[in-house]
């Protein structure tokens, strides 16, 4: 059951605890809805086993409706980069495979390991692994304050650009047909 102040004309939601909303409350207004369905507001770190088991769910009912309608169920890549520790210092995290599409969702490299080839080494193996799966081509986002010049010398082409996002900075969307 959730619960939220009544301020005005106002409902603010601030949890103290991700899984169950309560509060020092003002006026109790049940934030259930008439088909018997509740919301949950989940932020970090407040309650990551409830965000991960929503987000599964909804990655779940995502891919079977996309797989219904396209009869393509993607791949998931990811590639990461570890140093001799064993600790992740790098990689490409959240690629997935789409009919004859590699999205990448995420691609990192920690700092002391820049200008060293590792990003371009990363980029290439999630690029290799997509086209093992039947990838023809790949698209990724930017922010104008990361690296859309390491991606435009990977053969990458703007094709979009939302400006503004966020304030004073904008978000470039680029693609590569692969080999």
């Amino acid at each position: 059951m959730f619960y939220g102040l009544v301020l005005g004309k106002f409902l603010q939601l601030i949890p103290l605890k991700c899984y169950r909303l309560v509060y020092t409350v003002i006026q109790k207004v049940e934030l259930m809805s008439e088909d018997d369905l509740s919301f949950q507001i989940c932020s970090l770190p407040d309650d990551l086993k409830s965000i991960e088991d929503g987000r599964e769910a909804v990655l779940e009912g995502v891919l079977s409706f996309n797989e219904n309608k396209t009869s393509f169920r993607p791949n998931t890549i990811s590639v990461f980069m570890r140093d001799r520790k064993n600790r992740v210092v790098g990689g490409v995290v959240v690629g997935y495979s789409f009919g004859d599409w590699l999205h990448v969702g995420l691609l990192w490299v920690e700092e002391s390991f820049r200008n060293k080839g590792s990003g371009t080494k990363l980029l290439k193996i999630a690029e290799n692994e997509a086209v093992k799966c039947g990838c023809k081509h790949v698209e990724l986002d930017t922010f104008s304050f990361q690296a859309r010049p390491f991606y435009e010398r990977h053969d990458y082409a703007l094709f979009a650009t939302l400006d503004n996002y966020p304030e004073g900075h904008s978000k470039y969307f680029l693609k590569k047909d692969l080999p």
